[in-house]
C-alpha cells in the first residue's frame, strides 16, 4: 500500500509540474463531452424507472438532479457510496416510491454496460493492447495487485458474497411481504426486449462512445498521443480501477494500471501527470455537478439533509 501512495504522491507532483503545458481547448471539448455521457446515463435510468412505476411521473430533471447527486458523490465516498444518494434524492423525487424496486434499477442499469466492458476488455486484450493478466501484480494498483496477487483468496471472497447474498435474498423473499414483486418491478425493462434496446442498449452505447471521446480530448489535453487504441485503454482502465470502488473514485488503481498500460505512447512521468490531471479534472467536474444538484434537490448542501431522507420510512 505505501509503495501505491508514494506513486499517488509522484503522479501528483508530475501533474503540478507539468500544469502549464495543459491544452484547455481539448480540456474544454472533453468536459463538453463528459457532460453529455452523463445527461445519456440519466436518460437511460430515467427510462428503466419510467418502466419500474408505469403509474408515476419520471421527469428527466428529476432522473438527471439525482444521477449527478450521485456522481458527485462518489467522488468523496469509496465502495459506490454515492448510490445510496441518488436513490435518496430519486426517491424524494418520486414521492416515496420503493428503496427496493428503486435499487433493482440500478442492477437493469448496469447490465448492458458489463457486457459493453466485458466486450471491450476482451477486444483490447484480443488485439494485445492490455498487459498479460500475470503481470498485474507489477502494475503498482492496490486493488489489482492485491487481487492478482491472492487470486484464490479473492475467489473465496466473492464465493462468500455471492453465497451471503443469495441466503440473504432467500430470506427477503419468504420473509419480506412483496419483496419479490418490488424487485421484479425495478427489472421490468429487462422483461421486454424492444424496449430495452430502444431505451437502454442503444442510449448506453453512444455513451460509451462519448466516454471514448471524452478520454481521446482528455489525452490531447495533456501531451499524450491522441489515438483510439489510447482512448479505449484509458476507458476500460477506468472500468476496472471503479469495479473494485475500495477509494473514492479508483484513485491509486487507475494511476498504476495507466502507467502500465500506457508505458509505450509516452514517459512515465507524463504518464503519471496525465492520469491524476484528467481525473482530477474530471472529479472536480463531478463534484461541482453534485454539490449543484444536492442544492438543488434538498436546498442545502448537507449530507445531513440526505441522512435524514435515507432514515424516512419506506
Amino acid at each position: 500500500m505505501q509503495d501505491e501512495l508514494s506513486q499517488l504522491g509522484a503522479a501528483t507532483a508530475a501533474w503540478g509540474d507539468r500544469f502549464g503545458d495543459t491544452h484547455l481547448l481539448p480540456l474544454a471539448v472533453a468536459l463538453l463531452l463528459h457532460l453529455a455521457s452523463l445527461v445519456v446515463r440519466a436518460g437511460v435510468w430515467r427510462g428503466i424507472l419510467a418502466a419500474a412505476f408505469p403509474d408515476r411521473r419520471v421527469a428527466m430533471r428529476s432522473a438527471f438532479l439525482a444521477y449527478v447527486a450521485g456522481i458527485g458523490a462518489n467522488v468523496v465516498a469509496p465502495f459506490r457510496g454515492g448510490d445510496v444518494v441518488r436513490v435518496v434524492a430519486i426517491r424524494r423525487e418520486l414521492g416515496g416510491a420503493s428503496v427496493t424496486t428503486i435499487v433493482s434499477t440500478l442492477v437493469a442499469e448496469t447490465a448492458f454496460g458489463a457486457v459493453v466492458v466485458a466486450g471491450m476488455v476482451s477486444g483490447a486484450a484480443g488485439l494485445g493492447w492490455l498487459p498479460p493478466i500475470v503481470h498485474l501484480p507489477a502494475a503498482g494498483a492496490f486493488e489489482i495487485s492485491f487481487t492478482a496477487d491472492h487470486a484464490l483468496l479473492a475467489a473465496g471472497v466473492l464465493v462468500v458474497v455471492a453465497a451471503g447474498a443469495l441466503a440473504a435474498a432467500r430470506w427477503a423473499g419468504h420473509h419480506v411481504v412483496g419483496f419479490y414483486q418490488r424487485v421484479r418491478a425495478g427489472l421490468r425493462i429487462l422483461r421486454s426486449p424492444g424496449r430495452f434496446a430502444r431505451v437502454v442498449a442503444a442510449p448506453q452505447v453512444l455513451d460509451w462512445a462519448l466516454r471514448v471521446g471524452t478520454a481521446y480530448a482528455l489525452l490531447a489535453a495533456f501531451g499524450i498521443p491522441a489515438t483510439l487504441r489510447y482512448a479505449v485503454l484509458a476507458v476500460v482502465i477506468d472500468s476496472i480501477s471503479t469495479a473494485l470502488p475500495f477509494t473514492p473514485g479508483g484513485i491509486g488503481a487507475q494511476q498504476g494500471l495507466l502507467v502500465f498500460a500506457l508505458a509505450g505512447a509516452a514517459g512515465t512521468s507524463q504518464v503519471m501527470a496525465y492520469s491524476i490531471g484528467a481525473q482530477a479534472v474530471i472529479l472536480a467536474f463531478n463534484l461541482l455537478l453534485g454539490v449543484i444538484a444536492v442544492f438543488v434537490l434538498f436546498g442545502q448542501v448537507r449530507f445531513g439533509a440526505v441522512r435524514h431522507e435515507a432514515h424516512a420510512p419506506g
